[in-house]
């Protein structure tokens, strides 16, 4: 290269720009870069909050399908030359998440990745040691060099195995309509009496069908059992039920009582509380996507979490069988990955 070149690809060495977008866990280690004792601006490297200005993302950790996707849409808006390195297991592996529904497994099948640093987590001394890895790298790229670039087939990846999820939701839905389920499961109701009872966590456990869920709820409601925490559910396929249990507390007092009732697994339908208790609203929707459970009367059934992030099954029923599909899908049958 000659002398202006020279000069042009010390000056982009020198003025990393790292778009600020941390994704995952991986980016806890990350900020001790900034201090005083690894001072990263003396390489010129610092963070700016738009893509616009930005000539540098770091994959921190993990990526879910949804964060992989504004990742994408932030690569598309940085300007030429951009830069993409990775950090911790899971952007080059799966990581800790290997047969996670929800998150992609290596960040090099959607865009050129130029340095990794692997670990779980990565120190900020092992963060240190890739970005003045990368300091020297550009420096000596061509001044024409746009650096790393998204591949030209990621978002067609990302579509085609969203269609397979739906697929497999089409496919699991529909062998469960075919499939005779006997209902093999001993219930007795036995609200508002306690079936089990723990003083010391002032805890008490009841049972009630499902069809009297929103009767008892009132009553618990207006004795002051006033928040609900949680909706649990248990899946019991050799029982062909779905255990729900309702989680309410009397706020100031601490009291909480456990509302036990079930609904079959091949029709697992319930009335909506969202009315009673208005957080239940939320807790609906997370419990329907996850679980696969309808709630009768929600103003506004959908996706919630999982939107953008799954469109297979249920992804917490038993028989919907996750690493199986990670690995025939991600891994190429693979079960170690590579």
């Amino acid at each position: 290269m000659g002398l202006l070149e020279d000069f042009v690809a010390w000056a982009r060495s020198k003025s990393m720009w790292l778009v600020h977008y941390c994704a995952a866990c991986g980016a806890i280690e990350f900020p001790p870069v900034v201090t005083s004792v690894l001072d990263w601006e003396r390489y010129g490297y610092m963070p700016v909050p738009t893509p616009r200005q930005s000539d540098l993302y770091a994959g921190m950790g993990y990526l879910t399908k949804k964060s992989l996707k504004v990742v994408l849409r932030l690569l598309e808006q940085m300007p030429n030359p951009k830069w993409v390195v990775a950090g911790c297991n899971c952007t080059a592996t799966g990581g800790l998440y290997w047969d996670s529904y929800a998150t992609y497994k290596r960040l090099d099948e959607f865009m050129q990745v130029e340095g990794w640093v692997p670990g779980c987590m990565p120190t900020s001394d092992d963060w240190f040691a890739l970005l003045t890895y990368f300091y020297n790298k550009v420096k000596e790229r061509p001044v024409n060099d746009k650096g790393s670039r998204k591949l030209s087939d990621a978002w067609e990846k990302i579509r085609k195995w969203e269609e397979m999820e739906r697929e497999w939701a089409e496919e699991y839905w529909e062998s469960l309509k075919k499939t005779e389920i006997k209902v093999n499961y001993q219930f007795e109701e036995k609200f508002p009496e306690c079936v089990e009872r723990n003083e010391s966590l002032k805890l008490c456990l009841t049972t009630v069908e499902a069809g009297r869920i929103r009767e008892a709820l009132k009553k618990l409601y207006d004795e002051g059992y006033t928040l609900i925490n949680n909706i649990n559910t248990v899946d019991l396929p050799k029982n062909g039920v779905i255990e729900v249990y309702y989680i309410v507390e009397k706020p100031l007092e601490g009291d909480q009582v456990w509302v036990k009732t079930y609904v079959p697994r091949k029709e697992a339908e319930i009335d909506s509380i969202h009315d009673i208790y208005s957080l239940a609203y939320y807790i609906e929707l997370e419990t329907h996507e996850k679980m696969g459970i309808k709630f009768r009367g929600h103003p506004n059934l959908r996706k919630w979490i999982l939107e953008g992030n799954w469109e297979g099954p249920p992804p917490l029923r038993k028989d919907v069988d996750i690493p199986k599909w990670v690995i025939k899908v991600h891994y190429g049958g693979y079960a170690y990955g590579r």
